[in-house]
């Protein structure tokens, strides 16, 4: 549910985040924040209205209850929510700020002479600060939408950018009647002047005082799921425990701030509890379209976007639509703080957690080689089979097919995207693999491991596969497995450009 009122009416579990709404109603006056989708980011700004318009009733028993003795305040509350169009016609942003004012000039009258959408929402304020005596609060979910949802219309994005440019800054002419302003999105648009606009907003998507404040701890899972994951359990043959286990690594690892405090998946977690089935919940719930937009136009090596290391004050002011994958991909929930190095002051980023990095790569294979995602889900289960019993001949003939079949003007061929799909298939097969793998002579294109066997390949594009093997010869890529106790494999590969797939290759130490 996201509506708080609902919630609560209907006597539902209701994780407390009240306290942390008391903190940001005592501390500041503008806020941004941003969240992954389907991360309880509708919920905490129905919060956030319920308590603004003194709705004590909602909010018996709950934290914020005994830190707000007496009587609380009923503000004028205007709650925007982007989220209820799609945005692909220069139509729709215009409709949707005449509903929504629409709906609140019921309440507080127009005046006809004010005509735009900015005289309106202007005029809205002033009135609703008049007849009340209270200052305005202005709820904002999902800000960015109406441009993060055209970033392919780049004349449809200006257009949309120049509107909410104006509509927004209608909030700093009217300072002094605010009481409280939050907006919510996937991040900073620099372009959009709200940030620079308003006075003194602060962003508190990385504040760790507020990096629980959307999502489920640890704590909070077993204070408030016990009964359903004891069900969860006793569904699958489980022992507690081991369910506790499973949805940690299913659905456990954000980490929104440097504190490092986990958070779990809201939405998967509900959903699992409720289907008694661990599945992709939150990734099956949305194509990560604009993602797949960002990284087609980065250019990025996906092998390197997992473990990536990116700096404090780029992560912290990275404007969202520049093609940045790695700041994009946190934003939206893709990647996830998993250390800091204060010295330096540098995040290494990480995937959250198994839901996450498996819906990625399943979902990114099929774009990078333009084949259908059923085509690349069979492919992938023969794969497995050939690894799992060590038929590496066998696999690569099958890898050799499998390029061979990529539309000639699906992607530029050059040795990043070799090793792309390679990394996207073998990470889908479900054993160990790392490209780009480091030793103290260089790196090792990938390496790829099953229960017994460990496979250091080595590519070239335009070359020889003697020249791949020379090369993992003379800088000992076998060294750091010396000791693992699995046989060691040396496969050396080449790419031919004129036929755009594997020409030949040489196996050296495998009995298949």
């Amino acid at each position: 549910m996201q509506s708080f009122k609902e919630l609560r009416s209907n006597d539902c579990i209701y994780v407390d985040k009240t306290r942390e709404i008391y903190n940001l109603a005592s501390c500041n006056k503008y806020y941004f924040l941003s969240r992954p989708r389907r991360f309880g980011k509708s919920l905490l700004v129905s919060t956030l209205e319920e308590f603004f318009s003194g709705n004590r009733e909602l909010f018996e028993g709950l934290a914020i209850d005994s830190l707000l003795p007496g009587e609380w305040p009923r503000h004028p509350v205007f709650h925007f929510d982007f989220s209820r169009q799609s945005y692909f016609s220069t139509e729709d942003l215009p409709a949707i700020l005449n509903e929504i004012l629409g709906e609140y000039e019921k309440i507080y009258g127009r005046d006809n002479s004010q005509i735009t959408h900015v005289q309106r929402f202007g005029g809205l304020i002033d009135r609703a600060y008049e007849q009340t005596g209270q200052r305005v609060v202005i709820l904002i979910d999902e800000y960015d939408i109406p441009i993060i949802n055209c970033l392919d219309n780049e004349a449809l994005m200006d257009e949309n950018r120049k509107l909410l440019r104006s509509f927004y800054g209608v909030m700093k002419s009217r300072d002094a009647k605010l009481r409280f302003v939050f907006l919510t999105g996937v991040g900073k648009l620099g372009k959009l002047s709200v940030f620079s606009g308003l006075n003194n907003i602060r962003d508190i998507t990385m504040t760790p005082a507020f990096s629980t404040i959307c999502g489920v701890t640890e704590n909070e899972l077993h204070r408030y799921f016990d009964t359903g994951i004891r069900e969860l359990a006793e569904e699958n043959g489980w022992t507690t425990t081991e369910a506790y286990r499973r949805l940690k690594e299913m659905y456990d690892g954000y980490h929104f701030a440097r504190d490092l405090r986990d958070v779990y998946n809201p939405f998967s977690i509900l959903n699992c509890l409720v289907s008694r089935e661990l599945k992709a919940y939150w990734f099956a719930s949305g194509t990560p379209s604009h993602l797949l937009h960002v990284l087609k136009h980065s250019g990025s090596d996906l092998a390197r976007l997992n473990g990536a290391s990116v700096a404090d004050t780029i992560l912290d002011s990275a404007d969202v639509i520049q093609y940045e994958p790695v700041p994009f991909m946190f934003y939206t929930g893709y990647l996830t703080v998993k250390s800091f190095d204060a010295r330096r002051e540098v995040y290494t980023m990480r995937y959250p957690n198994k839901e996450v990095e498996r819906g990625f790569i399943s979902n990114l294979l099929p774009i990078v080689t333009s084949k259908r995602s059923g085509e690349t889900s069979n492919f992938v289960i023969d794969c497995c089979d050939m690894i799992e019993e060590n038929r590496i001949g066998d696999f690569m003939e099958a890898m050799k097919a499998f390029y061979a079949g990529i539309p000639y003007d699906a992607e530029t061929r050059n040795e990043y995207f070799y090793q792309n799909v390679m990394y996207c298939i073998g990470k889908l097969l479900g054993f160990y693999i790392e490209a780009e793998y480091r030793t103290s002579a260089g790196r090792i294109d990938l390496v790829l491991a099953n229960t017994d066997t460990i496979y250091v390949i080595e590519f070239k594009v335009g070359s020889t596969p003697e020249a791949a093997i020379a090369q993992i010869e003379q800088k000992d890529y076998t060294l750091p497995f010396a000791l693992d106790g699995r046989h060691v494999v040396k496969v050396g590969a080449n790419f031919d450009p004129a036929t755009r797939t594997l020409d030949r290759w040489i196996i050296v130490g495998s009995d298949r």
